[in-house]
């Protein structure tokens, strides 16, 4: 048993094991990298772990609040949104964390944060461990006219950066498959991010949150809950409820993003704006309510690289209806919590029996409760941990002495 996969440090006696998550991205903003990162940190601290944050900041100097830094960064939304770059790690920043020596540095980003993990792992002789959360190659419309130039460009950066870590973790199988393409060498390991189990659980549904959207009592509700983004493909969810008539439904899009306006324009011309609600940004505290909403979560997207929305209505007991793809193999199971389509039809048809049949609702919410048990918070630090010592065996055992 490793240093980080045995029991809680507390109990068993010995130091704690001190761990810098480093990311571009972190609290206030609402993505899933920040929520997978800050399902790691609540777990590593469970565990006895000493876990710090370095991210970026809107300030102008570093700040340090006993567990997060904050680096001064600049704005960068113009190639996505609410993105920033942050600058180099200051001297006095850098030698703080140097006299800290966390044991292992785990970065989520691959810019800014990237590098300061290397810098750190370099000076320190440490592992330095990193999570691919980002499709970039879905993404480079953002930045990038020509889509096969910018895979291209995508594989290299890919290849390049991942390369110079000690250990990569991939959140699915598809993922790890990608990445091996790309020419990625380094050891890989595929672990599925958690969900807090005790936060998202099947409940009654808000009867304000209802009153607020203006939701009909009695009718099927339908949840699509993330970003209106070209790369989320809402406009297909949209033009597959067309299809879907001759029964009542009513959809929350629960989210905001550059296609809001558009999808509101889509929507007219279906002629579904008495069936359709846009909730806009959602308050991440209020994110299980509208889970406990849903009679169907629905998905078209084929950009994920660890369906965290998909797990939380899982474990929040509301099947899953979604375009197939291989990132939700082992999570959504046709016939048993859900179902993944590849053609319309398929769609019409699946869509059609669960809002017509209370029956097969409720079949698949246990199943989705079943399956929702093995991706819990537990589950997952245990897996990262158990990553965490492999990687200590790549980088030296002499730091790991207790």
């Amino acid at each position: 048993m490793g240093f980080f996969t045995s029991l809680d440090a507390r109990r068993r006696g010995a130091r704690p094991r001190r761990v810098l998550l480093l990311s571009d991205s972190y609290r206030p903003t609402v993505n899933g990298v920040v929520t997978s990162i800050d399902e790691l940190r609540r777990g590593l601290l469970e565990a006895g772990h000493d876990v710090r944050v370095l991210t970026v900041g809107p300030g102008r100097r570093t700040t340090f609040d006993g567990s997060v830094y904050r680096l001064p960064s600049l704005d960068a939304s113009p190639i996505y949104p609410h993105a920033r770059v942050g600058r180099l790690v200051d001297s006095a920043t850098f030698a703080d964390l140097v006299a800290w020596r966390p044991d292992v540095l785990h970065s989520h980003t691959e810019f800014s944060a990237f590098w300061w993990a290397w810098r750190l792992a370099n000076r320190l002789d440490a592992p330095h461990v990193h999570t691919y959360h980002t499709l970039y190659a879905d993404y480079t419309h953002y930045f990038f006219p020509h889509k096969g130039a910018g895979r291209a460009l995508c594989a290299g950066f890919a290849r390049q950066t991942l390369n110079r870590t000690t250990t990569v973790i991939a959140p699915t199988a598809k993922i790890e498959k990608l990445l091996l393409r790309y020419g990625v060498s380094v050891p890989i390991a595929v672990v599925p991010t958690g969900v807090d189990l005790t936060r998202f659980t099947p409940g009654a549904p808000s009867a304000s949150l209802r009153e607020s959207l203006g939701l009909t009592p009695g009718i099927p509700v339908i949840l699509s809950l993330g970003r209106l983004a070209a790369e989320k493909s809402v406009t297909e969810t949209i033009d597959l409820l067309a299809r879907v008539r001759d029964t009542p439904w009513q959809l929350v899009l629960a989210g905001d993003g550059p296609q809001a306006g558009m999808l509101r324009e889509r929507v007219e011309g279906h002629g579904m704006t008495d069936r359709v609600r846009f909730a806009g940004a959602v308050d991440p505290a209020q994110v299980p309510d509208y889970y406990r909403l849903a009679d169907v979560f629905v998905s078209a997207s084929r950009s994920e690289t660890q369906g965290l929305t998909f797990l939380e209505a899982l474990a929040s007991g509301v099947p899953v209806l979604c375009r197939d793809d291989a990132s939700l193999d082992g999570m959504v199971q046709g016939g048993d919590n859900g179902y993944r389509y590849r053609e319309p039809e398929e769609f019409t048809q699946v869509m059609t029996r669960l809002l017509r049949e209370p029956a097969l609702r409720d079949r698949w919410a246990d199943g989705a409760l079943q399956t929702a048990s093995g991706f819990g918070r537990a589950a997952f630090v245990d897996a990262v941990c158990a990553t965490y010592d492999r990687a200590r065996g790549s980088a030296g055992t002499a730091r790991w002495a207790a």
